[in-house]
């Protein structure tokens, strides 16, 4: 009789928190990047555009809109296995990749637009990830933080590089090529765990220590969104800033 109640509490759906906040940051002129929190969904988005703002702009709103389409609420009530979960954020990925890519083809003046992006899936008690390029995923519990993603780009490939010349040159992205190659993790969550998805310009200028700092000094989530962006703008606002906070009730 435990166990039934154990396993019966465990495919209970957990109740979670989010919040996400966008900044520009100090040197560039527009905002590339781009975040959805659907928590109709459960499923939350960041993009960081490339390609110059009009193309970066266009790349990481398309991408996000085409992984939204892709994920109806009518299938996430299903109750979803892990396979179905992990083939539905992969099935996303591909058709907002086509989608860029068909784009930047029909629109010669878009030439080279792109963006790298992340998303987290969480169903049951299971938080679903994948990812191309730089952008980041985190996993908070208290004090320990701990980097769920690896970065797809030319520095992280090679530790004998300049990484000055190549930390921005990633070597996966949406919409550059057919294949995008996405990157899957999946996660058990327990109460108080916190999920941060993040643009480079965030992990560039902001240590993993402080982020975990910041977090916990917080008074919500609101208020560590606003605190990390804050914190990558004094370290120099080098570029645009995106931070989506998910946590566990």
């Amino acid at each position: 009789m435990i166990n039934f109640f154990r396993n019966l509490f465990n495919n209970q759906p957990i109740k979670l928190q989010s919040f996400g906040r966008t900044d520009v940051g100090k040197m560039r002129q527009h905002n590339e990047d781009s975040f959805s929190l659907r928590p109709d969904q459960n499923l939350y988005l960041v993009a960081d555009g490339m390609g110059g703002h009009k193309g970066g702009e266009v790349a990481s709103r398309l991408a996000i809109e085409k992984v939204i389409e892709t994920i109806p609420v009518t299938e996430l009530k299903k109750n979803l296995s892990p396979e179905a979960c992990r083939h539905l954020l992969m099935e996303g990925f591909r058709k907002a990749n086509n989608t860029v890519l068909s784009y930047g083809t029909r629109k010669p003046e878009m030439a080279g637009l792109g963006c790298t992006m992340i998303g987290c899936l969480v169903m049951g008690k299971q938080a679903h990830i994948c990812h191309v390029g730089d952008v980041r995923g985190y996993l908070i519990q208290g004090r320990l933080i701990r980097q769920i993603t690896a970065d797809h780009s030319l520095a992280a490939m090679n530790d004998n590089s300049d990484e000055s010349q190549a930390k921005n040159i990633v070597t996966r992205c949406i919409g550059v090529s057919p294949d995008n190659s996405p990157e899957y993790h999946m996660l058990e969550l327990s109460g108080g765990d916190q999920i941060l998805l993040c643009s480079d310009g965030l992990l560039n200028m902001v240590s993993d220590e402080e982020i975990t700092a910041i977090i916990n000094r917080a008074a919500s989530l609101q208020d560590a969104c606003n605190h990390l962006i804050n914190r990558a703008n004094d370290a120099g606002g080098r570029d645009n800033i995106t931070a989506v906070l998910i946590k566990v009730d």
